[in-house]
Formats: C-alpha cells, sequence, structure tokens
C-alpha cells in the first residue's frame, strides 16, 4: 500500500467501524483484517427468508422485507466476493431453491421490480407499475428483462447442480441472453452491463467457455465497458458517472488495459473525495420517504467507503 493511502484506509476504517451495517463490517474484515468468509456468511443470513430469498434492504434502495429477485441478485454479489465460497454451503443452496421456485420467476426472466415494493419505503426506480413493461422502449424491455436475469443465471452455472433441469434451464437462459446482447450490441446502462460482466465470470468460473462464443463476447463486453464509463473526468464531481469500479477492480482484469488511465484517476478521485469523517458522499437520492432514506443512505455511505477501499487497494499500487 502507498503510503499516502495510509491515512485514507484508517480513515476509512473508523467509519466503517462506526457507520456499517454488520454485512459491511464483516466485508471490511474479510478483506483487510483476515476476517473469515462465515462472518460474511452470518450477516449475510440475517438477510435471508424462510423461502432461501433476500429482502429487508440488502440492496439498500428497497426497504421491501419480502423476497424478490433483485434482493436475490444483490446476495450473489456478496457471495461472489468470497473466493473460498462452496456451492454446498447452506446460504447458496437456500438461494437457489428460492430461484427455482419463486413465483417471480416464469421460467425465462426474474422479476426486475415486483408489485409488493410500493408497500415500502423505496427509491422511485424500483415502483411497481404494471403497464411499464409495454410503455418501455426496446433498450428499456431490455434492461428489465436481463437485469437480473443475466446475471442470477450465471450465479446459477457456477454453483447449481449440473445434473438438475433447473441447472440446464439456466443454461437456456445463459444462451439466450447472450445472444439477445449480441444481437442488440448495446444497452447503454451500466447495471444491466454489469449483469453480463458477472454472467461472462460465471461462465468461465463454471468451465462453459466451450458452451458460448467466448471471444466475440469477451470482445463485446470489452467495447462496452470502454463505452460505458464516463471518460471525461470534469463530470465525475457533478453527475451520475459510470467509474472503472462499475466493472472491475483489479489490474489484471481483461477490462483494465484499455481504460487504464481513467482507471488510475479514479483511485486519485477516490483519495480526493473522501469526507472528514472517513466515508464518502452518497450522490442519488429518493424522492418520498425521508426518514427510510436517510437511513439507506448512511448503509450506502459505508458500503461505497468498503467498496473505494477494496478498489484502492488492488488498484493504487504503483505500476
Amino acid at each position: 500500500m502507498r503510503e499516502q493511502d495510509r491515512e485514507v484506509f484508517e480513515r476509512a476504517r473508523r467509519f466503517v467501524y462506526r457507520n456499517a451495517r454488520p454485512l459491511d463490517l464483516a466485508r471490511w474484515k474479510y478483506h483487510f483484517e483476515n476476517g473469515s468468509e462465515q462472518e460474511v456468511l452470518a450477516a449475510l443470513s440475517a438477510y435471508q427468508n424462510e423461502d432461501g430469498g433476500f429482502g429487508h434492504g440488502l440492496e439498500e434502495d428497497n426497504m421491501n422485507p419480502h423476497s424478490i429477485p433483485m434482493q436475490a441478485w444483490r446476495a450473489t454479489v456478496a457471495l461472489r466476493e468470497l473466493e473460498g465460497l462452496h456451492k454446498s454451503e447452506a446460504i447458496v443452496q437456500k438461494l437457489l431453491g428460492y430461484l427455482a421456485r419463486t413465483s417471480e420467476f416464469d421460467g425465462e426472466k426474474w422479476s426486475y421490480v415486483v408489485a409488493s415494493n410500493n408497500d415500502f419505503p423505496h427509491a422511485s426506480w424500483w415502483t411497481y407499475s404494471h403497464a411499464s413493461w409495454y410503455q418501455d422502449t426496446e433498450k428499456e424491455r431490455f434492461i428489465r428483462r436481463y437485469n437480473p436475469t443475466a446475471s442470477l443465471a450465471g450465479f446459477i452455472l457456477r454453483y447449481g447442480d449440473v445434473d438438475s433441469d433447473f441447472w440446464q434451464k439456466a443454461l437456456g437462459i445463459a444462451k439466450e441472453s447472450v445472444e439477445a446482447l449480441f444481437q442488440l450490441g448495446d444497452p447503454q446502462d451500466m447495471h444491466v452491463l454489469s449483469c453480463f460482466i458477472q454472467l461472462w465470470e460465471d461462465i468461465g468460473a463454471a468451465g462453459l467457455s466451450g458452451s458460448f462464443d467466448m471471444d466475440r463476447l469477451t470482445a463485446l463486453l470489452q467495447d462496452l465497458v470502454s463505452a460505458t464509463i464516463t471518460q471525461d473526468i470534469s463530470k465525475w464531481e457533478t453527475d451520475y458517472i459510470c467509474k472503472p469500479s462499475q466493472f472491475f477492480n483489479r489490474k489484471e482484469s481483461v477490462f483494465y488495459d484499455r481504460n487504464r488511465e481513467v482507471a488510475q484517476y479514479e483511485c486519485a478521485f477516490v483519495r480526493k473525495t473522501q469526507m472528514s469523517d472517513g466515508g464518502y458522499a452518497v450522490n442519488w437520492s429518493w424522492d418520498d420517504y425521508p426518514e427510510a432514506w436517510a437511513v439507506s443512505r448512511n448503509w450506502w455511505s459505508a458500503e461505497i467507503t468498503v467498496n473505494n477501499m477494496i478498489y484502492l487497494n488492488n488498484m493504487g499500487q504503483e505500476e
């Protein structure tokens, strides 16, 4: 670690210990203090319902306590961070069971938003409207179909039972998702693009590269990552932008070389924008539910702090 970053990390550590949810504190310990995977799993399991799904504000912009696909996706993000995670873990098996049985899976996709969101505090983008699907543009329909479906299909391929009908179903969904991306070319949305990158990583981890046109997929994702990252750094402090960390946080990534300059700038940006208390500002807000948003914003700030330190630790070393 660079000497200049030690103070940044120490301020961040104090902020995390004072403000983070148990999950993000466990993530901090796992990445920086020799914490165990089991500590992360124990904290994550607090958000898992009896049906194996996740809710209770795991994704901080939606306080719906019920199991919903987007919260299941958020759980997979935390699980993928654990390098030694085994598919036999109870939390994984329960999650796979939920994905197979939930009524929010129609056999082809998992729901993007669900009706019960409207009963609990949430950001406006998680509001359910039955009519919205039919009013969306082609790009918006693509986003709603494959976010989080592409990522969830990848998780099943990586951790599911290859002899099960459900695994075969996930393989078909993954192939259809990749073909849809080839046809559309550019979804113009960083969140759904992240889902496809997670699918791409899971395909490789599951040893399934031979079942996909991986050269074509890799080349397309490299192009899309470079096009989606906000290369104009003058917008970073004022706009809702896309940073390299949305897609990768290691120099070994296939996306690094083509975005080396802006990726290194993000390290400087992390150093520059740390607040005096050690945390980081959240550059979006909810239109409604101000009391719930105040809680969510603090949770987000702690999660962003952990993510920023992971990025800085991995990317901020000397070339």
